[in-house]
């Protein structure tokens, strides 16, 4: 097991020249295999975690089928975003993140949950070809509801201690002049043949926070990151597995593994992501049988015609708990009295609940819906309920 390069440091000013800070200076990866940092029982635990998300994928694939996936793929990329989110301690109800779905929500917190949404799905989109224009395309999304220009930053950022000076710092990140060869070195890291895809996914998250190259969305975009190396080297085909919920379980762990790497130790990361995977495949079991324990009890209540747009429409609220009737036209191809009828009969089976939001659109939210994501939120670390 050979060593792993450790981050270097440069001493720069800030503005005075009696004021000096180290900023970082990321080794070069590129051609690194990382398994040969690793112990050999560190490679079999994340071989055998990355095992446990082909399985869930494979799994849930062969259970839902064409028809129904979207759905499965839908719920578990929500949770995932929010769950990247509540590590930047970016929180929201369940409701108000179904609210925000629709453009319905006041929260500005939902509202930047529902961008990770976007940033999330922008990574999936682009991973076949990841590179500097698909993460900054990443970022964008995830900067809409914000007044940050998305973009590499062009001044110097740090954390911990003053929030004036990088001086005395917790981690003083790289010089802006620094970030486009850092990022250039990553990329061609994410390019090479990975013998444990998982264990590369680990290592370019925690590169990439190291080089942290934005202002602001560097956790979110990173996290994406992870899920877009998954995707391309077919972890998982078709579903995003929530790591940042098996992340969320313990932050400590989680910072205390990024801090380790930086000193030349991958071996903490990339236990910690083989960790939050088998987390993640449990609690994406979790929420998917506690939604179609709601599912099964609709059915059971509701007593539309068998052609009526509320059968599939309840179906849809499974991974899109609120909805107005112009969205219902709009997604079950129906009119607007086929809408309203199928909307009436779900309120009268209890699925649906009007809502006020204080605009002009009528909304309508499945609360048992919310009620199971903010339980299973409560489950994988959030440790507050919310009025719903």
């Amino acid at each position: 097991m050979s060593p792993w390069p450790p981050v270097d440091h440069e001493v720069l000013e800030w503005r005075d020249s009696w004021r000096t800070y180290r900023a970082a200076l990321p080794a070069s990866i590129s051609g690194l295999e990382v398994t040969e940092h690793l112990s050999a029982a560190v490679v079999a635990d994340a071989a055998k975690a990355q095992q446990e998300i082909t399985e869930f994928d494979r799994r849930l694939t062969e259970r839902f089928g064409p028809g129904e996936l979207g759905t499965v793929a839908t719920v578990l990329m929500r949770t995932e975003s929010a769950s990247s989110s509540q590590i930047e301690h970016i929180t929201a109800s369940a409701r108000q993140l179904a609210l925000a779905d629709i453009g319905e929500s006041r929260s500005v917190n939902a509202r930047l949950v529902a961008s990770n949404v976007h940033a999330m799905q922008t990574a999936i989109a682009l991973s076949a070809s990841m590179d500097l224009a698909a993460i900054l395309s990443m970022h964008q999304a995830l900067m809409a509801e914000t007044d940050i220009t998305p973009g590499l930053r062009q001044e110097q950022v740090w954390i911990g201690t003053s929030g004036s000076s990088p001086v005395g710092a917790d981690f003083v990140p790289p010089h802006h002049d620094r970030l486009r060869p850092a990022l250039a070195d990553l990329i061609a890291y994410t390019k090479e043949p990975a013998t444990l895809p998982l264990a590369m996914a680990a290592i370019a998250h925690a590169q990439f926070e190291t080089i942290h190259p934005f202002v602001d969305g560097n956790g979110r975009v990173g996290r994406a990151l992870v899920h877009a190396l998954l995707r391309r080297d077919r972890v998982a085909e078709h579903l995003t597995v929530p790591v940042s919920a098996g992340l969320l379980a313990d932050t400590r762990a989680y910072i205390q593994a990024l801090t380790a790497f930086r000193a030349g130790d991958p071996s903490p990361i990339v236990t910690r992501f083989a960790e939050a995977a088998r987390h993640a495949v449990a609690i994406g079991d979790e929420l998917l049988e506690r939604l179609a324990a709601v599912e099964l009890d609709w059915r059971e209540r509701l007593t539309a015609r068998t052609d009526s747009a509320a059968w599939p429409l309840s179906r849809a609220l499974l991974a899109h708990p609120a909805v107005t009737s112009s969205l219902v036209m709009e997604r079950q191809e129906v009119s607007r009295p086929a809408a309203m009828n199928a909307i009436t009969a779900l309120v009268e089976a209890g699925v649906l609940v009007k809502v006020s939001t204080g605009r002009r659109n009528q909304v309508w939210v499945a609360s048992e819906v919310t009620a199971v994501y903010d339980r299973v939120a409560e489950m994988i670390g959030r440790r507050r309920s919310y009025d719903l």
